[in-house]
């Protein structure tokens, strides 16, 4: 060690204490007890602080500075023990003046031991802080009504300057909260106001999406039926289309066999035309057999007996030649009647091929109509498929919402029901309304000044010695 202490001398030693008894009897209250309380002695300070004379203490037990309910109480009794067994107790302790008043003290009790170990006597050194007490008091009062939630409380400033300074941070700190949660119940309020406009509006909302989304999905179900009609319909006019080709087809081969039928018709009219010329030419035959039999069986009459074999065969030539005139007639008028009967068909059968190629013209009308009529339908169809297909996602889209916006109804009402909540949390706090006049941002800057509120009575002190 760079520097040793040496020990006094015992006139030193006493000369220190001296010195410090001194001091303490000017600046301290001091009083000493006997081991069981009983007063041996006591300063001016004492005296003064608590208003008695020394005759007035001496020979007294310490009970008589105590309320008395704390004299009666086992702790009290506790206290006096630890004392006698040499505990030191250092505390604030409340003591009542001869007037009866309430005064503070911030004391140590000292236990002084004898020769022998024992307790002689126990010496009090203490300073009275009403004053500091009862400003704590004072804030601590401000601080409990906050606590129930009055924020116009003030305190009374102390006159400790450290007290007083803790007061005015008290007060300025109860005007910014007072500001503050009048503020936020202004805007609790607005909140609470919106949010049940908002959550009547999502209600509102809800509603009409529902209904929008069942009147959407009564029309997506519409149109997939509508959609299955016109694909139905464009498969049969499909079907229509291919029977009518094939009629069309049939009819150009039935015109096409009406032509062959006239050519046909012509052809037989041009051989009845040459038959009938052959018919004519064995006619005009017959008719030069008949004469050369008339001139045979004349010849024949005239060679008499010779002859007559030969008029026999004439005879019968000329029978068979006026046979083969009447048959050619017959023939001739066959014909005849076949030719006109031949005509009248070639006729009927142009007149047929005639109305078949207006029919033909017509199924061909008929067919290219079908054909468009087969073509829009099918475009419809894919068209209505596109339809469908956007009303089925639309439906999907608006069912979501529907989804989404009973979500944002439910959020919205557990908005309300927060806002509600919160409202109901700042009305706790009394006189906040007054203070915040409007919702605005409030400037948390230091007032210029903090005003003071009248003197509050003493708090009562916690029962300590």
């Amino acid at each position: 060690m760079f520097f040793r202490s040496k020990a006094a001398k015992p006139a030193e030693q006493d000369s220190s204490a001296a010195v410090i008894a001194g001091v303490v009897d000017r600046t301290q209250a001091t009083i000493q007890f006997g081991p069981d309380g009983t007063i041996l002695t006591a300063n001016g300070n004492f005296l003064a602080a608590l208003g008695y004379g020394l005759d007035e203490i001496t020979g007294k037990h310490h009970s008589m500075f105590v309320a008395p309910g704390l004299a009666a109480s086992t702790e009290y009794k506790s206290f006096w023990r630890e004392l006698a067994s040499g505990r030191v107790i250092t505390d604030q302790f409340p003591r009542v003046t001869k007037a009866g008043e309430t005064i503070w003290i911030q004391a140590t009790y000292a236990p002084v031991q004898g020769p022998d170990g024992m307790v002689e006597r126990v010496v009090q050194v203490a300073t009275e802080v009403t004053v500091r007490r009862r400003g704590l008091q004072e804030i601590a009062r401000g601080l409990e009504a906050m606590s129930q939630g009055d924020l116009g409380v003030r305190v009374t400033l102390s006159e400790q300057a450290d007290i007083a300074a803790l007061g005015e941070a008290f007060n300025r700190s109860a005007e910014q909260l007072q500001k503050a949660i009048g503020a936020v119940a202004l805007v609790s309020e607005a909140v609470g106001r919106t949010a049940d406009e908002i959550s009547r509006s999502a209600g509102d909302l809800s509603q009409r999406t529902e209904s929008q989304a069942a009147t959407l999905e009564e029309t997506a179900a519409a149109i997939e039926e509508l959609t299955s009609t016109v694909h139905s319909a464009a498969e049969g006019a499909g079907k229509v289309e291919g029977i009518v080709s094939e009629a069309q087809t049939a009819a150009e081969r039935s015109g096409r066999v009406v032509e062959d039928a006239v050519a046909a018709m012509s052809q037989i009219e041009s051989s009845s035309e040459e038959i009938a010329k052959i018919i004519g030419m064995i006619d005009d035959i017959a008719f030069q057999t008949n004469l050369l039999a008339l001139n045979a069986g004349v010849e024949a009459a005239r060679a008499g007996e010779a002859g007559r074999g030969f008029a026999v065969v004439a005879s019968e030539v000329r029978a068979l030649a006026q046979r083969s005139a009447a048959a050619a007639g017959e023939i001739k008028q066959l014909i005849s009647q076949s030719k006109q009967q031949v005509a009248s068909g070639v006729d009927l059968v142009g007149r047929t091929g005639a109305e078949l190629k207006q029919i033909i013209e017509s199924v061909g009308t008929i067919s290219a109509h079908i054909g468009g009529i087969a073509t829009g339908a099918k475009e419809q169809a894919a068209s209505l498929s596109e339809i469908n297909l956007g009303v089925s996602q639309l439906d999907q889209v608006t069912q979501q919402n529907a989804a989404m916006v009973e979500e944002a109804s439910a959020a919205s009402r557990q908005l309300s029901s927060d806002a509600g909540q919160l409202t109901r949390e700042v009305s706790k706090f009394n006189g906040c309304r007054a203070a915040a006049p409007s919702a605005e941002v409030i400037d948390f800057q230091r007032p210029a000044a903090v005003p003071v509120p009248d003197a509050l009575p003493l708090a009562q002190g916690r029962g300590d010695f």
